[in-house]
């Protein structure tokens, strides 16, 4: 059998390519820190802001999270409006080589928080999605691979912007 496999980029392609450079647009689209309960590093990645052809002060702020965690990639990706904390997004799941596979639509009241239960045949459990303190969060817990993980909170992003 004979594999085959796009072009992968180094980092050092990337900033050659691009006016910005990848450690620059790290910088404003990559948070971590260590988690004050389990001491793991969480890495988040995200592009928001608000829609783009909107006249520039439009109240809903567009996003797409990805949070890299327990072997898979946890993906958020929706709108918020600020002034109410209205969600809606669908949150899925990128598993290596298999693919990605949406888990539930998250839609309701950030300040009440919305919480959402999965499942799909490598992975299950339940999440929560709410607004504290300037940032939205998730409180995630989950079985993946037959390994349980969480709870667990984690800093998704601030708003508003």
């Amino acid at each position: 059998m004979t594999y085959t496999h796009a072009h992968t980029h180094t980092p050092t392609d990337l900033d050659k390519s691009s006016n910005i450079g990848l450690k620059q647009w790290l910088v404003g689209h990559h948070n971590s820190y260590e988690h004050e309960v389990t001491g793991e590093t969480i890495h988040v990645y995200a592009i928001a802001g608000p829609p783009v052809y909107s006249d520039g002060d439009s109240d809903r702020i567009d996003f797409d999270i990805e949070l890299p965690l327990w072997g898979v990639t946890w993906v958020l990706k929706g709108y918020v409006i600020k002034s109410t904390l209205e969600i809606d997004a669908a949150f899925s799941v990128k598993v290596p080589i298999i693919g990605s596979f949406q888990l539930a639509q998250v839609k309701g009241n950030l300040q009440d928080g919305v919480k959402v239960t999965f499942g799909v045949s490598i992975l299950h459990g339940d999440a929560r999605f709410y607004y504290s303190a300037g940032w939205i969060y998730v409180d995630l817990s989950a079985t993946v691979f037959g390994k349980v993980y969480g709870p667990l909170t984690i800093k998704l992003i601030p708003l508003p912007f």
